[in-house]
């Protein structure tokens, strides 16, 4: 018959709205992008609705946040490391950030999937015999996350840009670290780890002889590079399921048991032992 329900109506009887708020952090990062569509996919399936808002330079995602509450979704789904609003009370509308629960009983609460990929790739260098390693990551909001992983013998060393897909702006974060005297770089995306490789070859260092290099994301490009890039795989996907499924039971007050989400570090011929 063509008929299409009225949603504004009924949620002015039933005072839902069944549409989930979704702020995205980072609309190039593929990882981010994965968590997205298994999350779209899951609300989908349960008969909700999203309603997305890309973060930029005029409206960070905490703002982002801000006007989709205003809005009066049902729940607020962030993607990326980003922080809530602290006018934004758990209390009165549900949230989570994908990859922010580590989903696994070995790691801390609050210990989010990038921390644990940190520290994964900084304890594999630091058997290679490193002892000074840079880090380079996406500027984080005041309140996203934890801080650095510490690692006994070793320093970490932390360069933030505004952006990982701002190639110069990595390429100049990795000259600082390498001029601080790091040998192994680990980039918080696998493209921000292709543009500290350019940076190597344009300062005439061996990779991995002189700097070994990790990136995050395990993605296609980590496998086309040359060397080919060592690089942490997380399960994106499963990830953004599960904040999903947290979020749908949170909103139905009933208990989320969060899965276990493995980190992975595949090992190519970006890292090696440090040279005497």
């Amino acid at each position: 018959m063509g008929y299409i329900a009225n949603a504004a109506a009924r949620a002015l009887s039933t005072r839902k709205s069944g549409v989930i708020g979704a702020v995205l952090n980072d609309a190039a990062n593929p990882v981010s992008l994965q968590m997205l569509e298994a999350a779209e996919r899951t609300f989908s399936a349960q008969g909700i609705g999203v309603v997305l808002r890309v973060a930029c330079t005029a409206a960070s995602a905490a703002a982002c946040a801000q006007a989709l509450a205003a809005r009066g979704v049902d729940g607020l789904l962030l993607v990326g490391n980003v922080a809530m609003p602290e006018t934004v009370s758990p209390r009165s509308l549900p949230y989570v950030v994908c990859g922010q629960n580590a989903g696994s009983r070995a790691v801390e609460p609050g210990q989010g999937l990038e921390y644990r990929g940190l520290a994964l790739a900084c304890a594999y260098l630091q058997q290679l015999g490193h002892a000074r390693i840079g880090v380079i990551r996406g500027r984080r909001e005041e309140g996203a996350g934890p801080l650095m992983p510490a690692l006994e013998h070793v320093a970490t060393i932390e360069q933030q840009v505004e952006t990982l897909y701002d190639t110069d702006g990595v390429r100049s974060a990795a000259r600082l670290l390498i001029r601080s005297g790091i040998t192994a770089i680990v980039a918080a995306s696998d493209l921000a780890a292709a543009a500290a490789l350019r940076e190597c070859r344009a300062l005439k260092l061996a990779v991995p002889g002189q700097v070994s290099v990790v990136g995050w994301g395990d993605s296609e490009l980590a496998r086309c590079l040359d060397p080919a890039l060592t690089s942490v795989r997380l399960p994106a996907r499963a990830g953004g399921q599960a904040a999903a499924q947290f979020l749908i039971a949170s909103m139905a007050g009933d208990v989320f048991a969060w899965p276990d989400l493995p980190l992975k570090l595949v090992i190519r011929d970006s890292t090696g032992p440090v040279l005497a």
